[in-house]
């Protein structure tokens, strides 16, 4: 499966529609959320995001948390804490209202748009994917700089290498404004960092296996978004308690 934060490449085009009809923010989650069953079991597995009945009844509700959960507790601390390049282009977002009722719908639309198209990337490239199941030529071997590596895995990698690449023009390009920094940008990535490897250390005590790399990988993905939240639970500041730069 391609890397869970190249997802959003796929449907960042749709946030230049309006907002009457699209909300980024679902789609953004949206695109991301069925992996989150792997960061909530800590391992590599799900059996529920990945299908289309799980579609409605998992990414859906997860989605709807998550978004609450970002708007109202993460945004505006996480951007207030982030390195100068990206506060200055991420900063026009803080401080801005909430959805009111009739935009929730949209909201719905919006992360389920995502999360159909993260399953639809994810059917070319993951070896129990819909149309590599279907389409024999992804299920072939070709030689690879001497190595015989499925055709959907090197898509797996190219299209991870892609997103990545989008996601990073597609911020480079943001128009920059002065940002504010948080005076305690320290402290917040110190309980970040903290609370990721306090989540590593009991998973890996209770039974984390030293070979499971890919459990290892989600484990530290999961801590580190608890790490996160936690930062932004803990840490209080306004608008007005923030350093400005240019």
């Amino acid at each position: 499966m391609p890397f869970t934060f190249a997802h959003p490449a796929i449907v960042l085009p749709f946030g230049r529609l309006s907002k009457r009809w699209v909300s980024l923010t679902g789609l953004v989650i949206g695109s991301m959320v069925p992996d989150f069953e792997y960061f909530i079991r800590m391992r590599v597995c799900s059996n529920y995001s990945h299908t289309l009945p799980g579609l409605f009844w998992f990414d859906l509700p997860l989605g709807l948390l998550l978004v609450f959960i970002y708007q109202i507790l993460i945004k505006d601390k996480l951007i207030c804490n982030l390195p100068s390049w990206l506060n200055q282009r991420f900063s026009s977002f803080m401080w801005r209202p909430f959805y009111t009722a009739n935009h929730f719908l949209i909201l719905i639309i919006s992360i389920l748009t995502g999360a159909a198209s993260h399953l639809l990337w994810d059917g070319f490239t993951h070896p129990a994917g819909y149309f590599v199941q279907r389409i024999d030529w992804l299920r072939t071997t070709p030689p690879v700089f001497g190595f015989r590596i499925h055709v959907f895995k090197v898509l797996q990698h190219l299209s991870t290498i892609t997103g990545f690449i989008v996601i990073f023009c597609t911020i480079w390009f943001l128009p920059k404004e002065p940002g504010r920094t948080s005076p305690g940008i320290f402290k917040y990535w110190s309980i970040v960092t903290l609370t990721a490897i306090a989540v590593l250390l009991i998973r890996f005590f209770i039974g984390l296996s030293i070979t499971a790399y890919g459990d290892w990988i989600v484990t530290s993905i999961s801590g580190f978004l608890l790490g996160i939240l936690t930062a932004s639970l803990f840490i209080k500041h306004s608008p007005h308690q923030t350093v400005p730069h240019p």
